[in-house]
């Protein structure tokens, strides 16, 4: 995953402050980002507070709003990585998203799904190579209910 925070276009913020979906909890994380892309990965931190799956909607929120990506656009991925034992990747996908009346953006119904470890090379690969990915945050109209 260090890797992709050489890549060329590709912002870094460590940490990436905002707060937990429902208490208003602070929480950070190490984050990813290729604006131009629409792709993130948020690496949760150990010390970074309640955790990144309390935070989906305004992860999702915050990144859109805060490096001008349409939400339509976005790929969403969460990383948890504890010692050198440990690593998972997680897809995070949405019900609905998009931006208000105001110009601010909005997600609803969060679910995550693993990324299968023998898909994690294939995923990184096509992130560096700036192929983007078919994992959008928002799921297709077709799946909403």
């Amino acid at each position: 995953m260090e890797s992709l925070a050489a890549l060329p276009g590709v912002v870094h913020a460590n940490p990436f402050h905002l707060y937990d979906d429902d208490k208003r909890q602070p929480v950070k994380c190490d984050l990813v980002v290729h604006p131009g892309q629409g792709w993130a990965v948020a690496t949760e931190l150990a010390d970074g507070g309640p955790g990144l799956v309390l935070c989906s909607l305004t992860l999702a929120t915050s990144i859109c709003s805060q490096y001008n990506i349409e939400p339509e656009k976005l790929a969403l991925f969460v990383r948890y990585a504890y010692g050198t034992d440990y690593e998972s990747i997680y897809s995070l996908h949405f019900a609905a998203g998009g931006r208000d009346l105001f110009d601010g953006v909005r997600f609803t119904g969060a679910t995550r799904h693993l990324v299968p470890i023998v898909d994690v090379p294939a995923l990184l690969d096509a992130l560096s190579a700036g192929q983007g990915t078919t994992r959008r945050a928002l799921r297709p109209v077709a799946a909403r209910v």
